[in-house]
Formats: C-alpha cells, sequence, structure tokens
C-alpha cells in the first residue's frame, strides 16, 4: 500500500515557545476581561468553579506578580503585557477551542485550541494541574497545526489515535483518527449515536479536509 501517511518534523512545530501556568494563575488571567468567550475557555480549561471563587482569583493574581507575568498598580488591579497579555487576550476573546484527546494502551493527553481574531494559543495540561500555553507560527493554518499534533501522536503511539471535537458545535460530534496499514482511517462519533462511521485509506490532505469541515473554516 502507498505510503498516505506523512510524519511531521519535531524540529519544525508549530509551537516552538511555551509558558507555564498554575490553575489559579489561569483563573487570574480570565477574570481580567470577564464576558461569555472567557467562560466558555474557563470550562474548556476546567476552572470554571475558580473564576468565581474570589481567594482562588486572588492568590493567582499574587502568583503572576511573584513571578513578574503581572503587574499590581497602587490600588491593587493587576495589568500584564507581553506573551501573557497575548494569551490573555486569546482566552478571553476567543471563538473557536478546538480540543484533541491524545490516546494510546496506557497513554492518554490532551491539548485545547485557542482561537480568536487576533490569537491562536494552545493549551496543554500537566502536572499539579498547570497549563502551559504556546504560540501557534503564524505560516501555518490552525487546521494545519491541529493536523501536526494529531501526526505527531500517531507517530509516537502508533498503536494509539485521537479524538477531535469543536467545543462550540458538540452537536457535530467527534472525530476519530488513527493510522490502519499506512493509511488514517477516520470516523466520526455523534452525541447518542450507537455507532461510528468510518472512513479508511485516507492521506494527509483528507484528514486536514474532514478537521476543516468539524472546525468549521
Amino acid at each position: 500500500m502507498t505510503e498516505t501517511v506523512s510524519k511531521p518534523d519535531q524540529a519544525d512545530s508549530p509551537y516552538p515557545d511555551a509558558i507555564g501556568f498554575g490553575f489559579a494563575e489561569v483563573a487570574a488571567l480570565l477574570n481580567l476581561a470577564p464576558g461569555a468567550a472567557a467562560t466558555a475557555s474557563a470550562a474548556a480549561l476546567r476552572v470554571s468553579d475558580e473564576i468565581g471563587d474570589t481567594r482562588m482569583v486572588a492568590a493567582g493574581g499574587s502568583s503572576l506578580v511573584a513571578r513578574g507575568l503581572a503587574f499590581a498598580d497602587s490600588d491593587g488591579v493587576l495589568s500584564v503585557g507581553g506573551p501573557v497579555a497575548a494569551v490573555t487576550r486569546a482566552l478571553t476573546t476567543a471563538r473557536r477551542r478546538i480540543e484533541i484527546s491524545l490516546v494510546a494502551p496506557d497513554y492518554s493527553d490532551s491539548v485545547v485550541s485557542i482561537e480568536s481574531a487576533e490569537y491562536e494559543i494552545l493549551m496543554q495540561p500537566r502536572s499539579h494541574l498547570t497549563w502551559f500555553a504556546m504560540a501557534k507560527r503564524p505560516d501555518i493554518t490552525s487546521a494545519e497545526a491541529n493536523l501536526f499534533i494529531v501526526q505527531s501522536h500517531c507517530a509516537e503511539h502508533p498503536d494509539g489515535g485521537a479524538l477531535v471535537k469543536n467545543r462550540e458545535t458538540p452537536e457535530a460530534g467527534e472525530l476519530l483518527i488513527k493510522v490502519e496499514e499506512g493509511a488514517w482511517t477516520v470516523g466520526r462519533r455523534l452525541p447518542g449515536a450507537d455507532s461510528v462511521e468510518s472512513k479508511r485509506g485516507l492521506s494527509d490532505s483528507d484528514v486536514l479536509a474532514q478537521l476543516r469541515a468539524l472546525r468549521q473554516d
């Protein structure tokens, strides 16, 4: 069978730089610009309860100031700049959140692609409820970056796969993506469905098209 699954160059990652935040710090950043987008991002990052906890938010703000990631004026009002401001802006103005679950035997991980009109970042959970934020390279599309994540995971875990869903359109279900016999297999699981309809023998470009459709690009 012709090889249709390419392996990405790990040195050419679409997310080259990262900055880590504790979950209380994430809650504090989201509270800098509260609103519907911030609330949806909080749900995606599993801090919905924390953004309403004033002590938690205060602790997060204190931690940001101590690390030099935020500044407090004489009235105690926080402000951020540079990469932290970009992360905050993305989280609080996002119009799309793509959740990618990476699974394999004895392995699981996840990433959330947060996309606003100005900034696009990847949020990845790590130990002790921390999140790492990474900026997307500007020379590739968001769908291509999503595909890169899936490619990298399947190259490292050939017996694994990925589940991708658009949190803005849960009724569209989720894509189940894996490699079989050197080509991609993609299924779509709809909410409440008892079975998954799959397409086999797909190329990278086929998977990219499916991702774009799910994303509603």
